[in-house]
């Protein structure tokens, strides 16, 4: 019951057991390992492109009953379980989350140059955690039957042999890395160039700053000269209407004296052409007055019905009228 190969070729360390609840931030150390210690030193990780991190629940990839012989007896990759004589340990591997970097994902450029200076000999041993693998490791302990011994739980035999438990599984993760030590790490980049490119980019982005730094100060320039124009204009429209006002308020005013005019001469007119009016009707009544003295102004019947017609009221008064018959009677005055 060996296990598979896969696993085996993987790369346990002991010391890294404490990322087990955080193995996104183990992917991109930088890890020295020195004999049975390892030590984290630094991290290298974009912070635009940071691990991916996936996690599963079934990938179980070993499964099986071991007992004391077994070639990984007490080994971290089986997160140290140790299996005494006369029992038998129930295992169970499963693959929980896995954390990567892609290969553009790895800040090549400050990886050499934090690398410029490292002595060679501290090189051989530094690595680059480009992966990490965290499994579950799922034990129960059997318990092999002797002589008169009372059985009880779960029951299983082999090779002759019967055992029980009545214990439930317990659980550990371990945690399995993929290495790449920083030499092949540096040798498969040109490291020089690297640093210079970017030496380069850096120069070019920072005269770029500049160039837009410039066109904005110019811009602001241009924006403050636009600004204290639209004052000036601002300013010039506000004098221009005020004296605006000014002219439409003595407009307003001699308008309104105009119409104060306007209406006591139409007053004044109504107030002629009734004038006139009566003394044309005066006039005319005078005329008519003035003719008609030459006129019959008195008039005459009896009661016989004569008439006479008397132009001039001295020749005749209504008592001589009367004592020569007539009934006067006044028609016309």
């Amino acid at each position: 019951f060996d296990l598979p190969d896969s696993y085996k070729q993987r790369t346990f360390i002991k010391g890294l057991a404490g990322f087990v609840h955080k193995i996104d931030q183990l992917a991109g150390t930088m890890v020295l390992i020195d004999g049975n210690k390892t030590t984290v030193l630094t991290r290298f990780v974009r912070q635009d492109k940071p691990p991916v991190v996936t996690t599963s629940t079934s990938d179980v990839i070993y499964n099986a009953k071991i007992d004391s012989r077994f070639k990984f007896n007490g080994a971290y990759s089986i997160a140290s379980t140790k299996v005494d004589r006369d029992k038998v340990y129930e295992i169970i591997l499963t693959d929980v989350g896995y954390a990567f970097l892609p290969e553009d994902y790895i800040p090549y450029l400050e990886i050499c140059r934090a690398a410029t200076n490292v002595a060679a000999e501290t090189r051989k041993k530094t690595y680059y955690v480009r992966s990490v693998k965290l499994t579950t490791v799922y034990t129960r302990a059997y318990q092999k039957v002797t002589g008169g011994s009372e059985v009880g739980g779960i029951v299983f035999s082999v090779d002759g042999e019967v055992y029980h438990t009545s214990d439930q599984f317990k659980l550990d993760y371990v945690v399995s890395v993929d290495l790449v030590s920083l030499e092949k790490l540096l040798s498969l980049q040109n490291c020089n160039d690297l640093i210079n490119n970017e030496e380069i980019a850096r120069r070019e982005k920072a005269e770029k700053a500049r160039l837009e730094a410039q066109k904005a100060e110019e811009e602001k320039r241009a924006r403050e000269q636009a600004l204290a124009d639209a004052k000036a204009q601002v300013e010039d429209l506000k004098k221009t209407l005020h004296d605006n006002l000014e002219r439409t308020g003595e407009m307003q005013r001699q308008l309104r004296e105009a119409q104060d005019k306007e209406h006591a001469a139409l007053i004044q007119l109504n107030a002629a052409i009734r004038q006139a009016s009566e003394l044309s009707a005066q006039a005319e009544l005078a005329r008519q007055n003035a003719e008609s003295r030459e006129d019959v102004i008195l008039t005459f019947k009896n009661k016989d019905g004569k008439v006479l017609e008397i132009k001039n009221l001295e020749e005749l008064s209504e008592e001589k009228l009367r004592a020569l018959g007539f009934d006067v009677e006044i028609l016309k005055q």
